[in-house]
């Protein structure tokens, strides 16, 4: 049995490999493998580009009361997250608070939110809007509101708010917003949009107090169905797969063709 073949110097095998006759060989694999790089990154991006399209299609259906999606006196549902409710009622300008540090296009500002009080009397904070600051924000409707809005949970990560004597709070969070409120809260909010109102309201025009803001989108969507967008998700470790088996192939062949160490068959 034949030993396998003696190890070249250092040096000398860097320059037999990189001898002219193989330059096409080495750019072909490093275009192969930047290749399969890119398709397999291209399809995760499609896999993350498709669930994020399915958590965000139920801000597409049809809007609904609110009181069917969320009582006031009922616990947030899981299913409500990102429902377009219609919200209807009058407007507590009185009650206005910002919600301070959100950020919007690389800006920090502060969402304006309005209470409505329904004909429950019971209230909602409606988020209408970003603005880089209070004193930027327009003066809060008052008067008759009707609007379509999208559901979000109250925020509730414990955030202090150092300061109760001003309207500025650092989250909104229904807990900490009743004891600044003379009626009940719904144990939520929702974002107003600029969307009608399905059949409307009394005839009435949509009033979302949005006007002289800068409109934001929901914060919290339904997680997206596991096997969504799961054939990208393969595809781009396919093409990884593809992308590694090409450097396998590029490294035996300059160890066996180019280098000469080719190894003995084992014995049996």
């Amino acid at each position: 049995m034949p030993p396998d073949a003696p190890s070249l110097p250092a040096s000398v095998s860097v320059r037999r490999a990189l001898a002219p006759a193989y330059w096409l060989t080495h750019l072909l694999m490093v275009v192969a493998v930047v290749a399969c790089v890119l398709l397999g990154r291209w399809q995760l991006g499609v896999w993350h580009d498709h669930r994020s399209d399915d958590a965000a299609q139920v801000t597409h259906e049809p809007a609904v009361p609110l009181d069917q999606v969320l009582g006031p006196d009922a616990a947030f549902p899981a299913a409500g997250m990102g429902r377009p409710v219609v919200v209807a009622g009058r407007w507590d300008p009185a009650h206005t608070v910002y919600v301070a540090d959100r950020e919007r296009n690389g800006r920090t500002g502060v969402w304006a939110v309005t209470p409505v009080v329904t004909t429950g009397g019971s209230g909602i904070p409606v988020v209408r809007g970003w603005a880089t600051s209070p004193d930027a924000a327009p003066a809060p409707p008052t008067g008759h509101a009707s609007l379509v809005g999208l559901l979000q949970p109250s925020e509730d990560t414990g955030a202090d708010d150092t300061s109760r004597a001003d309207d500025v709070i650092p989250e909104l969070s229904t807990t900490d917003l009743l004891p600044r409120a003379p009626y009940d809260l719904y144990g939520g909010y929702v974002v107003a949009t600029d969307r009608l109102i399905p059949g409307g309201i009394d005839g009435s025009e949509p009033i979302s107090g949005t006007g002289g803001l800068e409109p934001i989108g929901p914060q919290h969507l339904p997680g997206a169905d596991a096997t969504s967008g799961l054939r990208n998700l393969l595809y781009a470790f396919q093409w990884w797969v593809f992308g590694a088996f090409a450097i396998f192939m590029w490294w035996r062949w300059l160890e066996e063709d180019v280098l000469g160490r080719r190894r003995s068959p084992r014995p049996r």
